[in-house]
């Protein structure tokens, strides 16, 4: 993921309230709304920072937003709020107005007619791009609301102390079945508190205990010492031995009692079969692939220490068995930086001084006792277990962002790159397939079309499109390019060597070219280098990109569209019909519903996440039951193999409580123990995922 799921977040979330600014504070205590459509309604907390300052209890505001299907109405209060009282906030819309009213009294009134929006209702939810520094705290404890005429719906919220809510994390709770009726009177009524946030960390330090936990949190099978430790490993080993490898597979995740089979390659392929998509394993049997993604991250995720040391009861030694825990500057962005993966040294304190090589034949034998097909992204190689390794760019030129595909010199330098990271590997059976960058940095964008064009003509991306724009926009008309790029040129090479200006669906049209040469070429000098691997092309994070145009871009230039998404159903219509406009199998490499444990432990709330494991599982079957069946997908990769670090996997460093992410996102946990209730229910899901696809 996932450094570009949470700004993806962001960037989704600013469409659904009022103009972001960038030191937003807010929490939705309601919400239900589409703010394109302008329909729906949210109740919320808003507040701004200025500067660098933690926004102010003294602005905070409370805000009724409620959509008529034609404009927003905001209801907007600015109350005096006291820390430590427990207030109550009653939002009512009735016979076309809505009212608000705090602990009996209404503040707040306006003639509004709300027009529904069908979707889930989210309750007690601050988005990642909605939680600068504020100088409180807000804890909402519980929701009742009643829309339908019918019986009050009421939700009560976890009551996690007060270090625990400094992480950020919130109980926030998605109820698919919930719907305003339209026509019918709608009530929300909420119990909130505030309370101030400390100025100084140290005052409630250490945070996070040895093993990398809460210090603030119990809960059952919580690691207290090394004995626990130990003794886990024995629970483990009992548990996987109940749980044996399915032998109706091949060693690839083929499925080998699928009635069919194609010739063996000795390599992945894809096939189509009854209408339906296949990858095939280098034994030619049908397979609907199943992977985990970051396995098995031995050194990584890891989290920012320097200048924040106090936060943490102990850190482990810089020497011996858990000297590899240690690093420096994972990220690139912080020279002198210590960062330690606390989890690298539980598994030394679990395994001893072999336990790195203890962990990978674990996780060899974990993949198979969970039914997963193999690893998927960002996965070191194991000797036996199948991956798909994402090539990088690094040390080829950028021009603007990506490489010059138009400069020969970039070309050959971007081909040794390329050649050098497959080769090792170029044989190996084992490969599902290539894939060269991630997500939205392998997109082109029109900035950097921009900046291409305000470059001298000597520049090869600026000759190509500046004559891709007087041809094929401009019919060879020097004079009317020049008049539209606003610069005065009579011939070509006058008009290649000026700084272009150009409008905005002109910058589109020479942005889709250079993106096409791009993909192509990638592709090209990957099938030429390894004929045999399958490509899936860059990851494309379904909806985060310039424009639907850049899906079909890819699509042309792979094997397999991977693409990444992340949200609690598989598909929806405009992922149907893209997939089926492109006519070619589809490969989700990432999704997840991480965990929250009702805000108790931690952790912070993701975009798709869930209240806790048992209702993790449950959306990991309805995922997998609808991508099994999905005459286009021919498989998905879970992320991720681990938690991330409570106090964040950075970059960033200072002395805050969390840097980067901090989601449950991992099959295992931070002390390598398996989340069994969840993975038992993810099994026979696995499981039964091959089967479910072979039916008419």
């Amino acid at each position: 993921m996932s450094t570009k799921t949470t700004l993806m977040a962001a960037l989704l979330s600013a469409f659904g309230a009022s103009i972001a600014h960038a030191g937003d504070n807010r929490l939705y205590m309601a919400s239900q709304y589409d703010f394109g459509a302008k329909t729906g309604f949210y109740l919320d907390f808003e507040n701004s920072q200025e500067g660098s300052a933690p926004a102010k209890l003294s602005t905070l505001k409370m805000i009724l937003a409620v959509g008529d299907g034609k404009d927003w109405h905001f209801i907007a209060t600015t109350p005096s709020l006291e820390y430590g009282h427990d207030y109550k906030v009653r939002a009512t819309m009735t016979d076309g107005a809505a009212t608000v009213a705090l602990d009996g009294k209404t503040i707040a009134s306006e003639k509004i007619d709300l027009h529904p929006y069908d979707s889930p209702l989210a309750v007690n939810d601050s988005p990642g791009w909605a939680q600068a520094p504020a100088e409180y705290v807000i804890f909402q404890k519980d929701l009742t609301i009643t829309g339908d005429g019918a019986k009050p719906m009421r939700v009560q919220l976890g009551a996690p102390s007060l270090p625990i809510r400094l992480f950020g994390g919130f109980d926030t709770r998605h109820f698919d079945d919930w719907r305003t009726a339209p026509g019918k009177p709608l009530v929300i009524e909420a119990t909130f508190r505030l309370d101030a946030r400390p100025s100084e960390l140290k005052s409630l330090s250490p945070f996070v205990d040895k093993y990398g936990q809460s210090r603030y949190a119990e809960w059952p099978g919580k690691i207290h010492s090394d004995a626990d430790l130990k003794q886990s490993v024995k629970d483990d080993t009992r548990i996987m031995a109940s749980l044996p490898a399915s032998p109706d597979y091949d060693p690839y995740g083929g499925y080998k009692k699928a009635g069919w089979h194609e010739k063996a390659t000795g390599f992945f392929a894809v096939t189509q079969h009854n209408g339906r998509w296949w990858l095939l394993s280098p034994e030619g049997n049908p397979t609907f692939y199943t992977g985990i993604d970051t396995a098995p991250a031995l050194n990584w995720d890891s989290t920012p220490i320097t200048g924040r040391e106090f936060l943490f009861e102990s850190l482990p030694p810089r020497d011996g068995d858990t000297a590899s825990a240690w690093s420096e500057n994972p990220w690139g962005t912080d020279p002198g930086i210590a960062v330690v993966a606390l989890h690298s040294a539980n598994m030394a304190r679990k395994y001893g001084s072999s336990w790195q090589d203890v962990e990978k034949d674990l996780m060899a034998k974990r993949i198979k006792a969970w039914a997963f097909s193999g690893m998927g992204k960002f996965c070191d190689p194991i000797p036996g277990i199948t991956d798909i390794p994402v090539l990088n760019t690094g040390g080829v030129p950028k021009i603007a962002g990506h490489a010059d595909v138009f400069d020969t010199a970039v070309q050959d330098a971007f081909r040794e790159s390329l050649r050098k990271q497959i080769e090792p590997r170029i044989n190996d059976p084992y490969v599902v397939g290539w894939s060269v960058g991630n997500e939205y940095d392998e997109i082109i964008k029109p900035g950097e079309v921009r900046d291409i064009l305000n470059m001298p003509g000597t520049a090869p991306a600026k000759r190509a499109l500046a004559n891709y724009a007087l041809d094929k926009i401009y019919g060879g008309d020097v004079a009317k390019a020049a008049a539209a790029a606003g610069v005065a040129a009579s011939t070509r090479e006058e008009f290649e060597n000026a700084k272009l200006t150009l409008p905005d669906d002109a910058i589109e049209t020479l942005r889709r070219y250079y993106a096409d040469r791009y993909y192509e070429f990638i592709y090209h000098t990957v099938k030429t280098i390894d004929p045999h691997h399958l490509y899936l092309g860059f990851w494309i994070s379904f909806g985060w990109w310039v424009n639907e145009e850049d899906w079909r871009l890819i699509g042309k230039h792979c094997d397999i569209i991977g693409y990444d998404r992340y949200d609690y159903n598989f598909s929806n219509k405009d992922l149907d019909r893209l997939a089926k406009e492109a006519g070619k199998p589809t490969l989700c490499g990432e999704f997840s519903f991480p965990p929250v444990y009702r805000a108790e432990r931690g952790y912070a709330f993701y975009q798709s996440g869930a209240e806790d494991e048992a209702a993790s599982a449950k959306l990991y079957k309805r995922w997998m039951q609808s991508a099994a069946t999905d005459p286009y997908c021919v498989g998905v990769g879970w992320f991720q193999y681990r938690d991330e670090p409570l106090t964040g996997r950075g970059g960033g460093h200072g002395t805050d409580l969390v840097y980067g992410e901090h989601f449950a996102f991992g099959l295992v946990d931070v002390t390598d123990r398996p989340k069994w209730n969840m993975l038992k229910e993810m099994r026979k899901a696995n499981l039964a995922a091959v089967t479910q696809r072979l039916k008419e």
